[in-house]
């Protein structure tokens, strides 16, 4: 039966293909610095994280992305143990936040648009039929509810996040006890936990505020297919 609902759920199905097709990232960059920065910008590399080694395949591709765009900026990566700066970086993603919710929607029929022929006799005082008189008449046609449509459904969502953070350099002392000289946070919460496509939007996306006070945590919006980040996956990748 062609009803009104059915036009209605067209409708919202090709208006959520469209969003899909044209969904966006929400990208969170947050960046602080202190006045002591050295007075050159040769840093070494290190993992932040106990578990993850800087010769994890993840680690080192994740931080290619990173290392080119210090590059534009300045800083030279070196090898061993030489160098005023050391910047350790993070990286990571949350476990998965699952929320529910409901939707109702009326189910609508149509009735009416009937015509009834009504036939109507006349009679006299003693019962004989005089006459017939026959006319028709139409129903309207209108819309009625007829039930409630119910829909649950599940999205999950995961924080995914990176985070660089320079120290002055002090060979034999643990991070905790070298002085921070500037940290950069990017995070972004969505749909996706895949890091390999996500960190490429997150880099490119941070490249302007690496290593400076951002004053207040900074909120972008980008595509996922955006050409900043297709450069640099060009250029870290070759793809």
């Amino acid at each position: 039966m062609h009803t009104p609902r059915s036009i209605l759920m067209a409708l919202l199905l090709a208006a959520g293909l469209s969003a899909c097709a044209t969904q966006s990232l929400d990208i969170t960059v947050d960046g602080i610095s202190s006045q002591a920065a050295p007075p050159n910008k040769h840093y070494l590399w290190r993992s932040g994280m106990p578990d993850v080694s800087a010769n994890d395949l993840y680690f080192r591709e994740f931080s290619r992305y990173f290392q080119t765009l210090l590059a534009d900026r300045g800083y030279e990566l070196q090898s061993g143990d030489e160098a005023p700066v050391v910047i350790y970086f993070h990286y990571g993603v949350s476990p998965g936040r699952t929320t529910q919710y409901t939707t109702s929607m009326p189910i609508y029929d149509i009735v009416g648009g009937d015509t009834i022929v009504v036939t109507e006799t006349q009679t006299d005082a003693s019962g004989k039929v005089t006459g017939k008189t026959t006319r028709a008449i139409s129903t309207p046609l209108r819309t009625r509810v007829v039930g409630v449509s119910m829909d649950t459904q599940h999205y999950t969502e995961y924080t995914s996040f990176a985070i660089l953070e320079a120290k002055r350099y002090e060979p034999g002392r643990k991070p905790a006890e070298m002085q921070t000289l500037w940290r950069t946070t990017i995070n972004t919460t969505g749909p996706s936990n895949d890091l390999r496509a996500l960190m490429p939007v997150m880099a490119a996306t941070a490249a302007p505020y690496l290593g400076v006070n951002t004053g207040a945590a900074k909120r972008i919006e980008v595509k996922p297919d955006d050409p900043a980040a297709t450069a640099l996956k060009q250029r870290v990748l070759g793809k």
